[in-house]
């Protein structure tokens, strides 16, 4: 019905427009044009959402009907540009800004303005090919009884035989589809897409998706700096996995328990450092509290609300599903709070993670939509935009914040300010071994589609080049066609708004961090009292491109891309890597690593005492002369320029509980802490005192009896 009326729309105003018209008439004409298909693209929305939610969940008619409605969509966004550029005129455009962008959005919808028949070809291959990897049932998990792919993702966790693993990679591996189709009729069709848009080079095409200048040789450019912490944690688990004589080599993706291997987490338990007290209770909390699915998913959503973000809707979590397979997939209708989520209930701390990530996602989705003058192609335009990514993936960090540790009950605070920095290292590495392998494959994935494209590649080994290619620039042994696993590369999609998106979620924590004035606040409180910066962004949605968003959300520091608050968070990391590599023999880091106790001591209530039982004791005075003389020692020296820096590091989730802000308020735990071994090792030392008087007291008596003897004798002589 809304596709009669917008067509209507056209011919009507095709046929006034033949005579005079001024400048407003001619905007009011295009404003009502973009309203009504933006309408039309509701309505689509909602109906590639139901069906593609039915081939989620495994209705029998989901695939089919999945793919009725995706062809159909491409369809109607090539008629539909045709439509909006019939009534463009100059005047209409000359004045609104917001109205241009709507049109360009419109005019330039990606890979949807391919022939009808190529993206048929395009989202039949996809849909398919992933439906399959989803629905499968005879993948190997190392028994003798087939299995699921979510049974299969557990099965590799736990896996440790090479041999084991290899064979379980190649199960997933038959059900991908066919590497030859792919080369030949699948990835040429970006060539086309790329002409469609009005670009000249695909590396043209993607720049104008990620909505970035020159964004792939700006990629490259951060890569280069990045690449000597992603070679050093390569080399420290060459080392751990294999010994000394594999550094430098490539490792097989399999031996890292990694399907394509841009996830590396499943390893560190073969990397963690000697003292790791704080990775082995948080595990061990999420496997007793069994906090996945929904349980974990509702963790994030605490998050949300102690960043003032707000909440996620119940009735998401109601008809969202939980069956499913990790990672999570989020369908969206297009329409407030019209949101749901596949996803599966194993507890690891990598899906724990992942559930806060895309529990951000969705807020993000939600409050973007919820805005009034955010229409259907300012929330959904086919746009990669960095700080979709950057936002969710920064509230992934705060997941293991110390402060949200303690909250969460998986790890007290009063047990962190024992030995933090050996904490904060584990933190690092685990995050470290998500996001490094990550930022990798985005790169290598666009670059050696670039390649291939460009002709850079020989035709004779392109079906070879993918291995080879990763082996070179990953230091990886891949198969040929293991990135067909990756909707994104089925789909013809960059991943540059990806890799930048990572790289800005460390920026945007090191501007945050940098604002405390000491280590002891609370990062998830202070982000909170400034969360405009993140709130925002996602109400803009896509009514700006997301580069002039990152002065504001940085607060003015940078205006552009940095690699620097990545390495900045991961200091502590690389100076471990270094001394692992190449030990020097000078710092010996169980010198510096105190046991905490066995039981941590406990804050007990307040009663109000009788008044006789109340004892005098006179109020110490503040001796805090500086806020620099309460700041936990993490190893710098504070003269330096370094040190009177308050780094990532520095900050990276060491908080002290006793709040310096108010002098007059109670004790906190820790200082009480303090004050019961202080009275504790009084004690001892007066025991000490006592039982030494008693021994020189007895000795003294043993002397003079042994002189009364003596005396007693000489007398009788």
């Amino acid at each position: 019905m809304r596709s009669s009326i917008t067509i209507f729309i056209v011919c009507l105003y095709t046929l006034l427009s033949s005579g005079k018209s001024s400048s407003g008439d001619d905007r009011r004409w295009l404003m009502s044009l973009v309203d009504l298909v933006e309408l039309d693209y509701e309505d689509h929305c909602e109906q590639r959402a139901d069906a593609g939610w039915d081939e989620l969940i495994g209705v029998s008619k989901g695939l089919p009907t999945k793919l009725e409605r995706d062809k159909a969509y491409g369809i109607f966004a090539r008629q539909q540009m045709a439509d909006v550029k019939s009534a463009i005129t100059s005047q209409a455009l000359s004045s609104d800004d917001l109205l241009k962008r709507k049109v360009k959005l419109l005019l330039q919808p990606g890979d949807t303005l391919l022939e009808p028949e190529q993206w048929i070809r395009l989202v039949t291959f996809a849909d398919t090919a992933l439906h399959k990897l989803r629905f499968a049932t005879d993948y190997d998990c190392g028994t003798n009884v087939n299995c699921t792919l979510r049974e299969l993702h557990k099965s590799m966790e736990r896996q440790q035989d090479e041999s084991t693993l290899l064979r379980m990679k190649t199960s997933w591996e038959r059900n991908l589809p066919d590497l030859n189709e792919y080369l030949e009729q699948i990835l040429p069709l970006l060539r086309n897409s790329s002409r469609e848009n009005n670009y000249n080079t695909v590396e043209e095409y993607w720049d104008s998706l990620g909505e970035y200048e020159c964004a792939i040789l700006k990629a490259r450019e951060i890569w280069d700096h990045v690449k000597p912490l992603y070679i050093k944690l390569h080399k420290y688990i060459s080392l751990q996995l294999k010994g000394s004589e594999a550094i430098g080599k490539p490792l097989p993706v399999h031996l890292l328990r990694s399907l394509n291997g841009d996830d590396w987490s499943n390893v560190i338990e073969s990397l963690l450092p000697k003292h790791h007290d704080i990775y082995k209770r948080i595990f061990a909390n999420l496997q007793t509290k069994e906090l996945g699915g929904l349980k974990a998913f509702k963790e994030a959503e605490k998050l949300l609300k102690d960043l003032e973000i707000g909440e996620i809707e119940p009735e998401i979590f109601a008809d969202s599903y939980f069956n499913g397979s990790c990672p999570t997939t989020i369908i969206d209708w297009c329409k407030p709070n019209k949101v749901r989520f596949v996803t599966c209930q194993d507890v690891s701390l990598g899906n724990y993670i992942e559930a806060h990530e895309a529990a951000a996602k969705i807020k993000y989705k939600i409050t973007a939509a919820l805005h009034s003058n955010n229409t259907y192609v300012l929330r959904e335009a086919s746009r990669y935009s960095a700080v979709y990514e950057a936002i969710p993936g920064f509230i992934s960090l705060l997941a293991l914040n110390p402060h949200t540790l303690d909250r969460a009950g998986f790890y007290a605070l009063e047990r962190f300010n024992y030995n933090p920095n050996h904490h904060r290292l584990v933190l690092q590495l685990i995050f470290a071994l998500r996001d490094l392998p990550k930022l990798n494959y985005y790169i290598a994935a666009d670059e050696w589609r670039l390649r291939v494209l460009m002709g850079v590649i020989p035709p004779s080994k392109v079906v070879n080049s993918w291995s080879e290619f990763r082996k070179n620039f990953s230091m990886l042994e891949t198969s040929n066609k293991d990135f067909l696993g990756d909707p994104y590369m089925l789909l013809n999609k960059p991943f540059i708004g990806k890799f930048m998106g990572l790289i800005l979620k460390y920026q945007i924590y090191q501007s945050y961090a940098e604002e405390l004035i000491s280590d002891d606040y609370d990062l998830v409180k202070h982000v909170a009292e400034k969360n405009e910066r993140l709130i925002e962004p996602m109400i803009k949605g896509f009514s700006i491109i997301w580069p002039e968003m990152i002065s504001d959300l940085l607060a003015k520091r940078e205006n552009s891309l940095e690699y620097t608050g990545l390495t900045d968070y991961f200091r502590l990391l690389d100076e471990y890597l270094d001394n692992q590599l190449e030990p020097s023999g000078e710092r010996n880091d169980d010198d510096e690593y105190v046991d905490p106790p066995e039981s941590e001591p406990e804050i007990e209530e307040k009663t109000i005492p009788e008044e006789n039982d109340i004892p005098k004791v006179e109020k110490p005075k503040d001796t805090h002369e500086s806020i620099i003389d309460n700041v936990i020692d993490t190893g710098y020296d504070l003269n330096s320029k370094s040190g009177l820096e308050t780094s990532t590091v520095g900050v990276l989730e060491i908080k002290n509980p006793v709040a310096t802000a108010n002098q007059n308020e109670d004790v906190g735990p820790k200082e009480a802490s303090y004050n019961t071994y202080w009275w504790i090792g009084v004690a001892a030392a007066l025991v000490v005192v006592v039982s030494l008087v008693a021994i020189i007291a007895r000795k003294r008596q043993n002397h003079r009896k042994k002189l009364d003897r003596q005396r007693r004798e000489n007398s009788r002589a």
